[in-house]
């Protein structure tokens, strides 16, 4: 197994649980990729540093511990800014990623259908493209010599190269948006109602999309199995039900918006069914529930949720009763328990999903 080591700077001086279970989480996106998480390096900061991310003493800290442990990757938590990113490559010598570089790295390992493709490639561009941009104005205006000598016209080749790219991919996105909107102008025609699965990656939305539908979408334990939105009628055509992309803590706002034909699924449903992995700790549902519900206010469909706590048959009845704990966290939203693989309470939300068709 390739080694890693993992990085964050906490600027809540009051945060002692939420910043542990973003690093486990992160771990576990790592462990996916086939990394073992070989020492994690936090420190506290009112803000990162301009350069490191980390204080400059902190850096060399990090850079002792790759010289000392040799690992493939060093991973911060923190969204890293190209100038950060160069810098501790510069001096670590060793590729430097951030969360978000993580998970569109099990994007594309899991893409496998062309729009899924097309979303991630663009997702990585638009990523890279200030830290290409950095490191090409590095490489080839260094040693200009003179107006438009021959590092300037290698470095604009590079970076017009990139905007070529980015406008053929949304070119390419944009024909199939267009087909996406009139099916589903099709089906609001019918009259049908639309209820979209979402939530956290891992939390059994395929499994109850299979359930529901008699679909066999593959389910697997690796995160993102799904990841381009997939429609099938049930209740003899009088309700459209849609499987859609999971959801990781802190999801960087820019990977939401370049899969904007997943939002465009989630913007149009009627109701969402956002799941959860009711098995977790109580400290992260409570987390994973506060960030998606920022989420979806942000998006403007906070008042179509109906909550579903899946996998209940992994845990003991009074962990159940904690569990509900969590309704006064939520609010006045329809809240279900159920179990999937069990099919434990499944009919009471098939109920609920009758009453709208």
């Amino acid at each position: 197994m390739r080694k890693a080591i993992l990085c964050m700077v906490k600027t809540d001086i009051h945060d002692h649980v939420a910043y542990l279970v973003k690093l486990r989480e992160l771990e576990k996106l790592l462990t996916t990729l086939g990394y073992n998480t070989i020492k994690k390096v936090v420190q506290s900061r009112l803000k990162p540093t301009v350069n490191f991310c980390v204080g400059k003493g902190k850096a060399y800290e990090i850079k002792d511990a790759v010289d000392k442990n040799k690992p493939d990757i060093v991973v911060f938590y923190n969204i890293l800014t190209s100038k950060q990113r160069y810098n501790l490559e510069k001096l670590f010598r060793v590729p430097v990623y951030d969360r978000y570089d993580v998970v569109l790295e099990i994007f594309k390992e899991a893409a496998t259908d062309k729009l899924s493709k097309l979303q991630i490639e663009l997702a990585s561009i638009e990523k890279e493209f200030p830290y290409v941009k950095l490191r090409a104005s590095m490489k080839y205006l260094r040693h200009k010599a003179g107006f438009r000598g021959p590092g300037e016209y290698a470095y604009h080749k590079t970076i017009s190269a990139l905007h070529k790219r980015i406008k053929r991919i949304r070119g390419e996105i944009e024909k199939i948006k267009k087909r996406k909107k009139m099916q589903i102008d099709r089906i609001k025609e019918m009259g049908a109602p639309i209820v979209c699965i979402s939530g956290y990656y891992n939390a059994g939305k395929t499994s109850l999309f299979n359930e529901l539908t008699g679909c066999r979408k593959p389910v697997s334990d690796m995160p993102f199995t799904t990841l381009s939105s997939k429609y099938s009628s049930i209740f003899n055509g009088n309700l459209y039900l849609v499987d859609t992309i999971g959801f990781v803590l802190d999801q960087d706002p820019r990977l939401i918006q370049s899969f904007e034909l997943n939002l465009m699924d989630i913007r149009s449903s009627n109701r969402l069914l956002v799941m959860f992995d009711a098995s977790d700790r109580r400290e992260v549902l409570k987390l994973k529930v506060d960030m998606l519900l920022r989420m979806y206010r942000e998006i403007g469909v906070d008042d179509k949720i109906t909550f579903v706590f899946n996998k209940i048959d992994k845990i003991k009845e009074r962990r159940i009763e904690e569990l509900k704990k969590i309704e006064s966290f939520v609010g006045d939203k329809p809240v279900f328990y159920i179990s999937v693989r069990q099919d434990m309470n499944v009919e009471e939300l098939v109920k609920h999903l009758k009453d709208l068709s």
